[in-house]
Protein backbone atom coordinates (compact mmCIF):
# COMPACT_ATOMS: atom_id res chain seq x y z
CA UNK A 1 0.00 0.00 0.00
CA UNK A 2 3.03 2.28 -0.65
CA UNK A 3 1.36 3.78 -3.42
CA UNK A 4 -1.97 4.86 -1.48
CA UNK A 5 -2.60 8.26 0.28
CA UNK A 6 -4.00 7.43 3.51
CA UNK A 7 -4.25 10.84 4.87
CA UNK A 8 -6.72 9.70 7.85
CA UNK A 9 -4.19 6.60 8.99
CA UNK A 10 -1.52 8.97 9.02
CA UNK A 11 -3.31 12.23 11.23
CA UNK A 12 -4.39 9.45 13.52
CA UNK A 13 -0.68 8.00 13.88
CA UNK A 14 0.72 10.95 14.33
CA UNK A 15 -1.42 12.70 16.98
CA UNK A 16 -1.21 9.69 18.98
CA UNK A 17 2.29 9.40 18.75
CA UNK A 18 2.38 12.75 20.27
CA UNK A 19 -0.27 12.73 22.82
CA UNK A 20 0.63 12.27 26.46
CA UNK A 21 -3.58 12.65 27.66
CA UNK A 22 -6.50 14.48 26.98
CA UNK A 23 -8.70 16.54 29.78
CA UNK A 24 -11.63 15.70 27.30
CA UNK A 25 -13.91 12.55 26.98
CA UNK A 26 -11.95 9.48 28.44
CA UNK A 27 -9.13 8.41 25.79
CA UNK A 28 -8.68 4.73 26.26
CA UNK A 29 -5.66 5.31 23.69
CA UNK A 30 -3.48 6.25 26.75
CA UNK A 31 -3.93 2.78 28.15
CA UNK A 32 -0.05 1.55 28.36
CA UNK A 33 1.33 5.65 27.79
CA UNK A 34 1.58 6.23 31.24
CA UNK A 35 3.20 4.32 34.00
CA UNK A 36 0.90 5.29 36.62
CA UNK A 37 -0.93 2.45 37.26
CA UNK A 38 -4.59 3.06 36.36
CA UNK A 39 -5.82 -0.37 35.72
CA UNK A 40 -5.46 -3.97 36.43
CA UNK A 41 -3.51 -6.24 33.80
CA UNK A 42 -6.49 -8.28 33.59
CA UNK A 43 -8.41 -5.47 32.23
CA UNK A 44 -5.57 -4.21 29.89
CA UNK A 45 -5.08 -7.84 28.58
CA UNK A 46 -8.77 -7.98 27.69
CA UNK A 47 -9.12 -4.63 26.43
CA UNK A 48 -6.33 -5.21 24.04
CA UNK A 49 -8.18 -8.15 22.51
CA UNK A 50 -11.64 -6.62 21.81
CA UNK A 51 -10.61 -5.28 18.49
CA UNK A 52 -9.96 -9.07 17.48
CA UNK A 53 -14.02 -9.67 17.94
CA UNK A 54 -14.98 -7.59 15.52
CA UNK A 55 -16.68 -10.95 13.72
CA UNK A 56 -19.20 -11.78 10.78
CA UNK A 57 -21.40 -13.58 13.30
CA UNK A 58 -24.50 -13.77 14.90
CA UNK A 59 -27.17 -15.95 16.05
CA UNK A 60 -27.56 -19.07 16.94
CA UNK A 61 -23.61 -19.18 17.59
CA UNK A 62 -23.72 -15.42 18.96
CA UNK A 63 -26.75 -13.07 19.80
CA UNK A 64 -28.67 -10.60 18.03
CA UNK A 65 -28.58 -7.20 19.73
CA UNK A 66 -31.89 -6.01 18.34
CA UNK A 67 -33.74 -9.33 19.23
CA UNK A 68 -31.15 -10.35 22.36
CA UNK A 69 -31.47 -14.54 23.25
CA UNK A 70 -28.19 -15.14 24.69
CA UNK A 71 -24.67 -13.24 25.79
CA UNK A 72 -26.20 -9.74 24.74
CA UNK A 73 -29.47 -10.75 26.46
CA UNK A 74 -27.61 -11.73 29.53
CA UNK A 75 -24.88 -8.96 29.63
CA UNK A 76 -28.14 -6.72 29.23
CA UNK A 77 -29.68 -8.16 32.44
CA UNK A 78 -26.68 -7.71 34.60
CA UNK A 79 -26.56 -4.28 33.88
CA UNK A 80 -30.00 -3.82 35.11
CA UNK A 81 -29.35 -5.69 37.66
CA UNK A 82 -26.28 -3.37 38.63
CA UNK A 83 -28.92 0.00 38.11
CA UNK A 84 -32.09 -1.43 39.17
CA UNK A 85 -33.56 -0.59 35.89
CA UNK A 86 -36.57 -2.36 34.25
CA UNK A 87 -34.74 -2.49 31.35
CA UNK A 88 -31.31 -2.26 30.10
CA UNK A 89 -30.15 -1.58 26.23
CA UNK A 90 -26.75 -1.46 24.71
CA UNK A 91 -26.35 0.70 21.93
CA UNK A 92 -23.11 0.73 19.35
CA UNK A 93 -23.96 3.95 17.48
CA UNK A 94 -23.65 6.72 20.23
CA UNK A 95 -26.02 8.66 22.53
CA UNK A 96 -27.11 10.30 18.78
CA UNK A 97 -29.22 7.67 18.03
CA UNK A 98 -29.94 7.06 21.90
CA UNK A 99 -31.70 9.51 22.36
CA UNK A 100 -33.35 9.43 18.54
CA UNK A 101 -34.49 6.11 20.13
CA UNK A 102 -36.23 7.09 23.16
CA UNK A 103 -37.63 10.27 21.64
CA UNK A 104 -39.38 8.34 18.68
CA UNK A 105 -41.03 5.52 21.11
CA UNK A 106 -42.34 8.21 23.94
CA UNK A 107 -43.05 11.40 21.74
CA UNK A 108 -45.84 11.25 19.42
CA UNK A 109 -47.16 14.61 17.52
CA UNK A 110 -50.35 14.57 19.73
CA UNK A 111 -48.13 14.79 22.68
CA UNK A 112 -46.82 18.03 24.61
CA UNK A 113 -43.42 18.21 25.26
CA UNK A 114 -41.51 20.56 27.61
CA UNK A 115 -38.07 20.92 27.14
CA UNK A 116 -34.63 21.98 28.73
CA UNK A 117 -33.11 24.77 25.64
CA UNK A 118 -29.60 23.42 26.30
CA UNK A 119 -30.18 20.11 25.33
CA UNK A 120 -28.17 18.23 22.71
CA UNK A 121 -28.66 19.07 19.31
CA UNK A 122 -29.99 15.01 18.36
CA UNK A 123 -32.98 15.92 20.60
CA UNK A 124 -33.97 18.67 18.70
CA UNK A 125 -33.63 16.75 15.42
CA UNK A 126 -35.43 13.85 16.77
CA UNK A 127 -38.26 16.04 18.24
CA UNK A 128 -38.69 17.85 14.88
CA UNK A 129 -38.87 14.57 13.07
CA UNK A 130 -41.90 13.22 15.86
CA UNK A 131 -43.68 16.54 14.99
CA UNK A 132 -44.23 16.91 18.45
CA UNK A 133 -45.85 20.09 20.49
CA UNK A 134 -42.48 21.22 22.33
CA UNK A 135 -41.87 24.38 24.23
CA UNK A 136 -38.41 25.07 25.31
CA UNK A 137 -37.08 26.75 28.46
CA UNK A 138 -34.38 28.80 27.53
CA UNK A 139 -30.85 28.19 29.58
CA UNK A 140 -29.70 31.11 31.98
CA UNK A 141 -26.16 32.79 31.81
CA UNK A 142 -24.34 31.53 34.58
CA UNK A 143 -20.64 32.86 33.56
CA UNK A 144 -20.49 35.99 31.22
CA UNK A 145 -16.57 35.10 30.76
CA UNK A 146 -16.81 31.69 29.27
CA UNK A 147 -20.17 31.83 27.97
CA UNK A 148 -21.33 29.39 30.59
CA UNK A 149 -24.93 28.26 30.64
CA UNK A 150 -27.33 26.87 33.03
CA UNK A 151 -30.76 25.16 32.86
CA UNK A 152 -33.89 27.61 34.20
CA UNK A 153 -34.98 25.21 37.02
CA UNK A 154 -37.54 27.22 37.92
CA UNK A 155 -38.86 28.03 34.28
CA UNK A 156 -39.05 24.80 33.98
CA UNK A 157 -41.27 24.12 37.28
CA UNK A 158 -43.54 26.86 36.30
CA UNK A 159 -44.10 25.98 33.01
CA UNK A 160 -45.33 22.43 34.31
CA UNK A 161 -47.67 23.93 36.91
CA UNK A 162 -49.20 26.52 34.78
CA UNK A 163 -49.71 23.83 32.19
CA UNK A 164 -52.03 21.88 34.64
CA UNK A 165 -53.49 24.68 35.63
CA UNK A 166 -54.59 25.43 32.09
CA UNK A 167 -55.36 21.57 31.47
CA UNK A 168 -53.28 20.84 29.13
CA UNK A 169 -50.28 19.04 30.87
CA UNK A 170 -47.21 18.64 29.27
CA UNK A 171 -46.71 14.28 28.89
CA UNK A 172 -42.66 14.70 28.36
CA UNK A 173 -39.90 16.10 29.76
CA UNK A 174 -36.50 16.27 28.35
CA UNK A 175 -33.40 17.70 30.66
CA UNK A 176 -29.64 17.86 30.44
CA UNK A 177 -28.52 16.51 33.17
CA UNK A 178 -24.86 17.02 33.62
CA UNK A 179 -23.17 20.16 31.24
CA UNK A 180 -19.56 19.79 30.16
CA UNK A 181 -19.02 23.50 31.12
CA UNK A 182 -19.90 22.07 34.78
CA UNK A 183 -23.30 22.31 35.93
CA UNK A 184 -25.11 19.54 37.16
CA UNK A 185 -28.93 19.48 37.98
CA UNK A 186 -29.28 18.37 41.68
CA UNK A 187 -31.89 15.58 40.68
CA UNK A 188 -32.83 14.33 44.29
CA UNK A 189 -33.89 17.74 44.80
CA UNK A 190 -35.43 18.66 41.25
CA UNK A 191 -37.53 15.34 40.35
CA UNK A 192 -39.47 15.14 43.38
CA UNK A 193 -40.59 18.62 42.68
CA UNK A 194 -41.43 17.80 39.28
CA UNK A 195 -43.31 14.57 39.66
CA UNK A 196 -45.31 16.81 42.63
CA UNK A 197 -46.32 20.03 40.41
CA UNK A 198 -46.98 17.70 37.10
CA UNK A 199 -49.30 14.97 38.06
CA UNK A 200 -49.82 14.90 33.86
CA UNK A 201 -46.31 13.56 33.37
CA UNK A 202 -45.82 10.28 31.79
CA UNK A 203 -42.59 10.81 30.75
CA UNK A 204 -39.16 12.19 32.20
CA UNK A 205 -36.20 12.05 29.32
CA UNK A 206 -32.82 12.64 31.02
CA UNK A 207 -29.72 13.00 28.62
CA UNK A 208 -26.97 12.18 30.98
CA UNK A 209 -24.25 11.78 28.77
CA UNK A 210 -21.37 12.79 30.75
CA UNK A 211 -21.98 11.27 33.44
CA UNK A 212 -21.73 7.68 33.59
CA UNK A 213 -19.89 7.42 36.62
CA UNK A 214 -22.05 9.69 38.43
CA UNK A 215 -23.97 6.52 40.37
CA UNK A 216 -20.67 5.34 41.02
CA UNK A 217 -18.87 8.57 42.78
CA UNK A 218 -19.90 8.96 46.46
CA UNK A 219 -20.55 12.52 45.85
CA UNK A 220 -22.97 12.38 42.70
CA UNK A 221 -24.70 9.15 43.61
CA UNK A 222 -27.66 10.47 45.34
CA UNK A 223 -28.03 13.12 42.91
CA UNK A 224 -27.77 11.15 39.84
CA UNK A 225 -30.36 10.27 36.68
CA UNK A 226 -30.16 6.47 38.00
CA UNK A 227 -30.17 6.75 41.54
CA UNK A 228 -32.97 9.23 41.72
CA UNK A 229 -35.30 7.52 38.79
CA UNK A 230 -35.32 4.13 40.47
CA UNK A 231 -36.62 5.76 43.62
CA UNK A 232 -39.10 7.78 41.89
CA UNK A 233 -40.55 5.85 38.54
CA UNK A 234 -42.63 3.07 41.54
CA UNK A 235 -43.42 5.82 43.57
CA UNK A 236 -45.19 8.38 41.41
CA UNK A 237 -46.15 5.87 38.30
CA UNK A 238 -43.67 7.99 35.73
CA UNK A 239 -41.24 6.44 33.31
CA UNK A 240 -37.84 7.41 33.70
CA UNK A 241 -35.49 7.13 30.46
CA UNK A 242 -32.30 7.48 30.88
CA UNK A 243 -28.92 7.77 28.49
CA UNK A 244 -25.40 7.14 29.20
CA UNK A 245 -22.83 8.18 26.86
CA UNK A 246 -20.62 5.46 27.78
CA UNK A 247 -16.89 6.29 26.49
CA UNK A 248 -17.00 10.09 27.85
CA UNK A 249 -16.56 8.78 31.37
CA UNK A 250 -16.03 5.25 31.15
CA UNK A 251 -13.01 2.93 29.63
CA UNK A 252 -14.90 1.97 26.75
CA UNK A 253 -14.56 2.44 22.87
CA UNK A 254 -15.64 5.56 20.90
CA UNK A 255 -19.80 5.49 20.51
CA UNK A 256 -20.90 3.09 23.39
CA UNK A 257 -23.74 4.13 24.82
CA UNK A 258 -26.42 2.67 27.23
CA UNK A 259 -30.15 3.75 27.55
CA UNK A 260 -31.80 2.63 30.57
CA UNK A 261 -35.71 2.18 31.49
CA UNK A 262 -37.49 2.60 35.09
CA UNK A 263 -41.02 2.44 34.17
CA UNK A 264 -43.90 0.62 32.87
CA UNK A 265 -43.84 -2.37 30.51
CA UNK A 266 -45.66 -0.56 27.55
CA UNK A 267 -42.58 2.13 27.99
CA UNK A 268 -40.29 -0.49 28.07
CA UNK A 269 -41.98 -2.27 24.35
CA UNK A 270 -41.98 1.12 22.58
CA UNK A 271 -37.94 1.66 23.54
CA UNK A 272 -37.38 -2.22 22.39
CA UNK A 273 -39.52 -1.24 19.08
CA UNK A 274 -37.85 2.02 18.36
CA UNK A 275 -34.37 0.39 19.11
CA UNK A 276 -34.88 -2.14 16.74
CA UNK A 277 -36.16 0.54 13.80
CA UNK A 278 -33.46 2.83 14.32
CA UNK A 279 -30.20 1.21 15.82
CA UNK A 280 -27.72 -0.60 12.86
CA UNK A 281 -28.69 -4.32 12.47
CA UNK A 282 -24.75 -5.12 12.48
CA UNK A 283 -23.22 -3.12 15.42
CA UNK A 284 -20.30 -3.08 16.73
CA UNK A 285 -18.79 -6.32 18.91
CA UNK A 286 -15.57 -4.87 19.67
CA UNK A 287 -17.65 -1.68 21.12
CA UNK A 288 -19.86 -4.39 22.99
CA UNK A 289 -17.42 -5.38 24.48
CA UNK A 290 -15.42 -3.05 25.33
CA UNK A 291 -18.60 -1.25 26.94
CA UNK A 292 -19.16 -4.52 29.12
CA UNK A 293 -15.89 -4.88 30.39
CA UNK A 294 -15.77 -1.06 31.14
CA UNK A 295 -19.07 -1.19 33.11
CA UNK A 296 -17.76 -4.16 35.22
CA UNK A 297 -14.65 -2.25 35.80
CA UNK A 298 -16.44 0.94 37.11
CA UNK A 299 -18.68 -1.44 39.39
CA UNK A 300 -15.44 -2.61 40.73
CA UNK A 301 -13.20 0.11 40.87
CA UNK A 302 -14.81 3.11 39.94
CA UNK A 303 -15.12 4.27 43.42
CA UNK A 304 -11.54 4.32 43.98
CA UNK A 305 -11.21 6.23 40.95
CA UNK A 306 -13.71 9.55 42.32
CA UNK A 307 -11.66 9.70 45.36
CA UNK A 308 -8.48 9.82 42.92
CA UNK A 309 -10.04 12.38 40.78
CA UNK A 310 -11.08 14.59 44.07
CA UNK A 311 -7.47 14.63 45.42
CA UNK A 312 -6.42 15.32 42.20
CA UNK A 313 -8.43 18.76 41.59
CA UNK A 314 -7.45 19.70 45.18
CA UNK A 315 -3.63 19.30 44.19
CA UNK A 316 -4.48 21.27 41.01
CA UNK A 317 -6.05 23.87 43.01
CA UNK A 318 -3.57 24.29 45.16
CA UNK A 319 -0.87 24.79 42.45
CA UNK A 320 -2.40 26.93 40.50
CA UNK A 321 -3.27 29.57 42.90
CA UNK A 322 0.03 29.77 43.72
CA UNK A 323 0.77 31.22 40.37
CA UNK A 324 0.81 34.55 39.34
CA UNK A 325 -0.65 33.64 35.63
CA UNK A 326 -3.69 31.51 36.79
CA UNK A 327 -6.52 31.27 38.59
CA UNK A 328 -8.93 27.40 39.64
CA UNK A 329 -12.56 29.50 38.68
CA UNK A 330 -15.33 28.46 40.57
CA UNK A 331 -19.22 28.56 38.81
CA UNK A 332 -21.24 30.29 40.96
CA UNK A 333 -24.56 28.32 40.96
CA UNK A 334 -27.52 30.45 42.64
CA UNK A 335 -30.27 27.75 42.28
CA UNK A 336 -31.33 24.97 45.00
CA UNK A 337 -31.59 22.33 41.87
CA UNK A 338 -28.08 23.10 40.52
CA UNK A 339 -24.53 22.20 41.55
CA UNK A 340 -21.29 22.44 39.90
CA UNK A 341 -19.49 19.29 38.70
CA UNK A 342 -16.55 17.86 40.73
CA UNK A 343 -14.97 16.61 38.22
CA UNK A 344 -14.98 20.04 35.50
CA UNK A 345 -12.09 22.63 36.86
CA UNK A 346 -12.16 26.02 35.38
CA UNK A 347 -8.67 27.43 34.47
CA UNK A 348 -8.57 31.21 34.12
CA UNK A 349 -5.57 33.22 32.59
CA UNK A 350 -5.69 36.73 34.31
CA UNK A 351 -3.43 38.40 31.78
CA UNK A 352 -5.16 39.80 28.62
CA UNK A 353 -2.22 38.98 26.58
CA UNK A 354 -2.51 35.09 27.03
CA UNK A 355 -6.20 33.90 25.35
CA UNK A 356 -7.95 30.76 25.99
CA UNK A 357 -7.23 29.73 22.75
CA UNK A 358 -3.72 30.13 22.93
CA UNK A 359 -3.10 28.18 26.20
CA UNK A 360 -5.00 25.37 24.75
CA UNK A 361 -2.13 25.34 21.30
CA UNK A 362 0.60 25.59 24.09
CA UNK A 363 -0.31 22.76 25.66
CA UNK A 364 -1.24 20.68 22.55
CA UNK A 365 1.91 21.52 20.38
CA UNK A 366 4.76 21.80 22.94
CA UNK A 367 3.63 19.34 26.20
CA UNK A 368 1.17 16.75 23.90
CA UNK A 369 -2.29 18.11 26.04
CA UNK A 370 -5.27 17.92 24.71
CA UNK A 371 -7.97 20.21 26.32
CA UNK A 372 -11.49 20.57 24.33
CA UNK A 373 -13.56 23.80 25.50
CA UNK A 374 -12.04 26.88 26.10
CA UNK A 375 -13.18 30.72 26.52
CA UNK A 376 -11.31 33.83 25.53
CA UNK A 377 -9.24 33.50 28.64
CA UNK A 378 -10.07 30.16 30.09
CA UNK A 379 -9.68 26.42 29.79
CA UNK A 380 -12.21 23.79 30.82
CA UNK A 381 -10.14 20.81 32.85
CA UNK A 382 -12.32 17.84 32.78
CA UNK A 383 -11.05 15.30 35.26
CA UNK A 384 -12.45 12.04 34.01
CA UNK A 385 -10.84 8.43 35.27
CA UNK A 386 -8.51 8.56 32.25
CA UNK A 387 -6.53 10.96 34.17
CA UNK A 388 -3.70 9.53 35.64
CA UNK A 389 -1.36 11.78 38.10
CA UNK A 390 1.49 11.61 35.99
CA UNK A 391 -0.32 13.55 33.54
CA UNK A 392 -1.61 15.65 35.88
CA UNK A 393 1.89 16.34 36.87
CA UNK A 394 2.59 16.84 32.86
CA UNK A 395 -0.20 19.65 33.30
CA UNK A 396 1.03 20.99 36.54
CA UNK A 397 4.26 21.14 34.93
CA UNK A 398 3.30 22.76 31.83
CA UNK A 399 1.38 25.60 34.10
CA UNK A 400 3.97 26.59 35.46
CA UNK A 401 6.93 26.86 33.00
CA UNK A 402 4.11 29.21 31.17
CA UNK A 403 3.92 31.40 34.10
CA UNK A 404 7.39 31.47 34.54
CA UNK A 405 7.87 32.99 31.04
CA UNK A 406 5.29 35.73 31.54
CA UNK A 407 6.39 36.47 35.23
CA UNK A 408 9.32 37.73 34.00
CA UNK A 409 7.71 40.31 32.16
CA UNK A 410 4.07 40.34 33.23
CA UNK A 411 4.07 43.95 34.96
CA UNK A 412 6.02 45.61 31.58
CA UNK A 413 3.50 43.75 29.15
CA UNK A 414 0.00 44.51 30.72
CA UNK A 415 -1.09 46.20 28.31
CA UNK A 416 -4.10 46.51 26.12
CA UNK A 417 -5.84 47.60 22.36
CA UNK A 418 -5.24 51.08 22.81
CA UNK A 419 -3.21 51.91 25.43
CA UNK A 420 -0.66 54.56 24.25
CA UNK A 421 2.96 52.56 24.54
CA UNK A 422 5.43 54.65 26.58
CA UNK A 423 8.42 52.98 25.65
CA UNK A 424 10.14 50.90 22.59
CA UNK A 425 8.84 47.02 22.02
CA UNK A 426 11.58 45.53 19.97
CA UNK A 427 11.54 41.97 18.46
CA UNK A 428 15.22 40.28 17.97
CA UNK A 429 14.89 39.24 15.36
CA UNK A 430 14.42 40.87 13.47
CA UNK A 431 15.56 44.08 15.38
CA UNK A 432 12.41 46.09 14.21
CA UNK A 433 10.49 48.08 16.94
CA UNK A 434 7.02 47.16 16.56
CA UNK A 435 5.77 49.55 19.19
CA UNK A 436 7.31 52.99 19.57
CA UNK A 437 6.80 55.91 22.47
CA UNK A 438 3.10 57.38 21.65
CA UNK A 439 1.89 54.68 19.57
CA UNK A 440 -1.79 53.50 20.01
CA UNK A 441 -1.37 49.51 20.78
CA UNK A 442 -3.45 47.34 17.69
CA UNK A 443 -4.78 44.18 18.04
CA UNK A 444 -2.18 43.00 15.43
CA UNK A 445 0.87 44.34 18.15
CA UNK A 446 -0.32 42.28 21.01
CA UNK A 447 -0.74 39.23 19.05
CA UNK A 448 3.27 39.54 17.85
CA UNK A 449 3.63 40.06 21.53
CA UNK A 450 1.76 37.18 22.65
CA UNK A 451 3.79 34.81 20.35
CA UNK A 452 7.40 35.75 21.36
CA UNK A 453 7.07 35.16 24.47
CA UNK A 454 6.59 31.30 23.08
CA UNK A 455 8.60 31.15 19.57
CA UNK A 456 12.06 31.96 21.26
CA UNK A 457 11.80 35.55 20.14
CA UNK A 458 13.49 38.26 22.17
CA UNK A 459 11.10 40.78 23.14
CA UNK A 460 13.46 44.19 24.16
CA UNK A 461 11.86 46.51 25.97
CA UNK A 462 13.59 50.18 25.79
CA UNK A 463 12.72 53.33 27.62
CA UNK A 464 13.04 56.31 25.77
CA UNK A 465 11.28 58.82 23.55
Amino acid sequence: MNNISLPVYRSLSNVNENLKGSFHALPIQNIGKTTDVVLNEDFIVKLSKISKLELSLTSPFFDNLTEPTNAIDESMNILKDMYGSDLSLFVTCGSTISNKIIIEAVCKASDKVLCQKGVHQSIYFSLKSQNSDVDYVQDLVCNDDANIYSADTQGIIDSLIKAEKDGIPYSTLVINSQTYDGVCFDLQKFLPIVCEVAKGIKNIVIDEAWGAWSIFDSQMKEKSAIQNARQLSQKYGVNFIVTHSIHKSLFALRQASIISIFGSEECQNKIIGSHFRNHSTSPSYSILGSMELALNHACQYATLYSNRTNEQCKKLKSVINELSLFRCQQLTLNNQYLIPDPTKLWITCTTKLLSGVKIREILFNKYGIYISRYSHNSILINLHHGVSNELIYLLIDALCEIDKKYKIKNNSLNISVGDVASCFYILYPPGVPILTPGQTISNNVITKINQSIFDDTSLLIVEGN
